[in-house]
C-alpha cells in the first residue's frame, strides 16, 4: 500500500492538478476564497470588511453583526460562468463552463440588551467555487502523454504497458509525432454551515466570530486523445490512437474561525459617518479523501508490434483491474491553510456610502499532513517544501461604492446603484499583473419600506494562466520532455440576486 498510494498522489500532484487550474497545487484551490455572499457585497467588489452587517457580516467581519438592530432572513443565488480561451501548440481553443449555487441562506437575531448589543446568527455561506473547463487541440512532433502513464515497477498498474504502448522495460514506444486533443471539466466547491456572533464592547467599538463547519466536493475529468501521424515508423505502420480518461473525485471537511473587530465613528447626531475593520481568519483545517481512476484504449493496425485491435486497461487508486484490492485504497491526507488578515474602511453620508479592503497572505504557510502511508513514506515534507520554493505573500486590494437614488432616512422606497473593483495577486513566485486576478462589479437593489431589500449584481473577472497537460517522465535513465503547456486567457462571470427580510 506504501508505494501504491505514494505514486498514485505523485501523479495526481503532477498530472491531474495541473491540467487545469491557474495554480497547481491541491493545498491552494482549498485555501482560495470564495466569490462573496451576496449582491450588495459583489457589486461592491466585495470590499465589505470595514461596511458589512446584517448576515453578510458573517462572512466578511463578524463583529459587523453588532451593528443589527433588526431580525433578518437572507437567502441568495449565484449563477457563474467560466470561459478559458487556450493556445496549444499554435492552436486557439475555446470552452466554457457554468454552475448555480445556493450562495447564502441565514438567519440574524439581535438579543434586547440595556445597552449596547448582541447579535447572533446561524446559517449557510457558499465559499469557493471550483467550475473550470479547458479544450486543447494541436499537432505535437516531440512529445506524447503516453510515457507520463509509466508505473515504476508494477506493469499490472501501468496503463501504457497493459495497452501494448509499451516494450518489455516498460519503454514507451510512442514519444511523438501524434495529433492530439483533449478537454477537461471541473466542478464542486466549499460549503460552510456557521454560527456568529457579534458584540459592542464600547460605544463605538465592537468584536465578533465566526466558526464555519465546512464541507464540499471536487470533481476533476479530462479526456484526452492522441492518433498517429502517417509518415512516421511505429505511428504509421501500428499504431492508430489513444484515448486515456482521467476523473479524481474528493470528499473535503474541516472547519476554521474568524475574528473580527469594527470601530465606528459617530457625528454629532450619533449617526455613523465611518467605520473601520479588521479580520483575522484563522488556519482552515482540512480532511480530503481522494479516488482517482483513469481508462486507457489504444487502437493499432495489423504489424508484430501488437496485434490488430483496439485494447482497453483501468487502474483505480493506483491499482490496475487485474490486481488484488481493485479498486485500490482511497487517499487521505489534511490541508492546512495560511492565516488571512484583513483591514477595511468605510465613510461617507446616509445616500453615498464608499469602502476599500486590503487582505494579506502569506501563501508559503499552506501544509500538507497526514497521509495515510506508513511512517517515514509521506510525501507532506517534499510537498511543503516545493510550497515553499514556489508560492509567496500577496497583499490584495478591493473597493466599492453605493448611491441611494433617495435619502435612506426619510424615503420608504430607496433604489441603490453600485459598483466595484478589485485586484488579486497571483501566489505563484514569479508571476506578474498578467496573472493576477483582475474584477470589475456593479449592481442595483431597493428597499422596500426599510423592510424588504432586493438585490442584484454582475462580476466580471479576467486573468491569464499557463497549463502542463502532463508532466515530462524519466523512464529507465532516458527523460521524456512533456511539451504539453496550454497558454490560457480566463474570463469568469459571476451574477447574483439576494433577497433580505427584516423584521
Amino acid at each position: 500500500m506504501k508505494s501504491k498510494l505514494l505514486i498514485l498522489f505523485s501523479f495526481l500532484f503532477l498530472f491531474s492538478i495541473n491540467a487545469f487550474a491557474q495554480y497547481p497545487e491541491d493545498a491552494l484551490r482549498l485555501a482560495e476564497g470564495g466569490y462573496g455572499v451576496s449582491a450588495k457585497s459583489v457589486a461592491m467588489g466585495n470590499a465589505m470588511i470595514g461596511l458589512a452587517q446584517g448576515f453578510d457580516a458573517t462572512y466578511f467581519n463578524p463583529a459587523g453583526l453588532a451593528q443589527s438592530r433588526q431580525s433578518q432572513v437572507q437567502m441568495g443565488l449565484n449563477f457563474i460562468g467560466y470561459t478559458d480561451n487556450s493556445t496549444y501548440l499554435g492552436n486557439s481553443n475555446s470552452l466554457s463552463s457554468s454552475q448555480t449555487d445556493l450562495s447564502s441562506l441565514g438567519l440574524v437575531y439581535p438579543f434586547p440588551t440595556t445597552r449596547g448589543s448582541f447579535v447572533i446568527a446561524f446559517g449557510y455561506n457558499h465559499g469557493p467555487d471550483y467550475n473550470a473547463a479547458l479544450a486543447v487541440s494541436g499537432y505535437n512532433p516531440n512529445s506524447s502523454i503516453i510515457p507520463s502513464l509509466y508505473y515504476p515497477g508494477d506493469t499490472l498498474a501501468d496503463i501504457a504497458y497493459m495497452d501494448f504502448l509499451e516494450n518489455a522495460s516498460q519503454q514507451p514506444y510512442i514519444d511523438g509525432n501524434v495529433n492530439q486533443s483533449g478537454n477537461v471539466y471541473v466542478s464542486g466547491g466549499l460549503s460552510n454551515w456557521l454560527a456568529s456572533a457579534g458584540l459592542d464592547i464600547a460605544p463605538e467599538f465592537s468584536l465578533g466570530l465566526t466558526i464555519n463547519l465546512i464541507s464540499g466536493q471536487y470533481k476533476y475529468v479530462q479526456n484526452f486523445q492522441e492518433n498517429g501521424v502517417p509518415g512516421n515508423n511505429y505511428n504509421s505502420t501500428y499504431f492508430t490512437s489513444f484515448g486515456l480518461k482521467n476523473e479524481d473525485n474528493q470528499s473535503i471537511s474541516g472547519w476554521n474561525a474568524k475574528l473580527g473587530m469594527m470601530y465606528r465613528v459617530l457625528d454629532s447626531g450619533g449617526n455613523t459617518i465611518a467605520r473601520f475593520g479588521a479580520t483575522v481568519e484563522f488556519p482552515t483545517l482540512l480532511t480530503v479523501n481522494d479516488n482517482f481512476s483513469s481508462n486507457g484504449t489504444a487502437s493499432f493496425a495489423a504489424g508484430p508490434l501488437g496485434p490488430a485491435g483496439s485494447y482497453s486497461y483501468a487502474t483505480s487508486n493506483g491499482y490496475g483491474q487485474n490486481e488484488s484490492p481493485y479498486p485500490g485504497p482511497t487517499l487521505q491526507y489534511d490541508v492546512t491553510t495560511p492565516f488571512k488578515l484583513g483591514f477595511g474602511v468605510s465613510g461617507g453620508t446616509p445616500q453615498l456610502q464608499a469602502a476599500a479592503d486590503i487582505q494579506y497572505v502569506d501563501w508559503t504557510e499552506l501544509a500538507f499532513s497526514n497521509f495515510n502511508l506508513p511512517s517515514g513514506q509521506s510525501p507532506a515534507t517534499n510537498l511543503n517544501g516545493q510550497i515553499k520554493q514556489q508560492y509567496r505573500a500577496t497583499t490584495s486590494f478591493r473597493a466599492g461604492v453605493e448611491y441611494a437614488l433617495t435619502n435612506p432616512n426619510y424615503s420608504l422606497l430607496v433604489p441603490y446603484l453600485r459598483a466595484g473593483v478589485g485586484y488579486l495577486p497571483s501566489p505563484y513566485s514569479g508571476d506578474g499583473s498578467a496573472q493576477a486576478q483582475k474584477l470589475v462589479s456593479g449592481g442595483i437593489g431597493v428597499k422596500i419600506q426599510n423592510t424588504i431589500e432586493i438585490d442584484v449584481a454582475y462580476q466580471y473577472d479576467y486573468w491569464n494562466t499557463t497549463s502542463q497537460l502532463y508532466p515530462s517522465t524519466v523512464i529507465n535513465g532516458i527523460t521524456y520532455a512533456s511539451q504539453s503547456t496550454s497558454n490560457e486567457k480566463i474570463t469568469n462571470t459571476n451574477f447574483l440576486f439576494t433577497f433580505k427580510y427584516d423584521f
